[in-house]
């Protein structure tokens, strides 16, 4: 990860983190997520995190996202999208080929997916694309598996 952000370098000012984090709306759940406790996980790692925030890609699209979490240190952009909300396989399809379309235009650092049940070819997608899966079928707390990887991530 760190040779992509010293590709694109550290965010400049407060005001291009507020663009990046663009918000147009707060909600207590977001597709089974509960908004509170994923803005204060991040918090504790140094990361500004907005729900339904949105990056704009280098097509200049904006792209909407569940979560968007900047490191206030590093710059470091990690994206939370939730399809606990989806149910059927092909949905699923769908929104990790959409989801990867939308990471690879606005380059985010990271790409947290967090999803109940899911096939093997979902997973072997998702694997190609990159995403990182949170997966809470067998009952794990999503929120547990996500302080994990931070800390994973932090100790390096």
């Amino acid at each position: 990860m760190s040779s992509v952000r010293e590709s694109r370098g550290a965010l400049n000012s407060s005001s291009e983190l507020v663009g990046m984090l663009n918000c147009d709306r707060s909600q207590s759940d977001i597709h089974g997520l509960e908004t509170q406790k994923v803005v204060e996980l991040f918090r504790e790692f140094g990361y500004a995190c907005k729900p339904s925030g949105q990056l704009r890609g280098i097509s200049g699209a904006l792209h909407e996202f569940d979560f968007v979490c900047v490191n206030h240190e590093t710059g470091e952009k990690m994206i939370v999208q939730s399809l606990l909300h989806l149910d059927r396989e092909e949905d699923l399809d769908v929104e990790i080929v959409k989801l990867r379309l939308s990471t690879y235009d606005s380059s985010p650092d990271a790409c947290l997916v967090v999803t109940a049940d899911f096939s093997e070819r979902v997973k072997d997608l998702a694997s190609l694309y990159k995403l990182t899966v949170i997966d809470t079928s067998s009952g794990e707390n999503p929120y547990v598996q996500i302080r994990a990887l931070l800390e994973l991530q932090a100790q390096h």
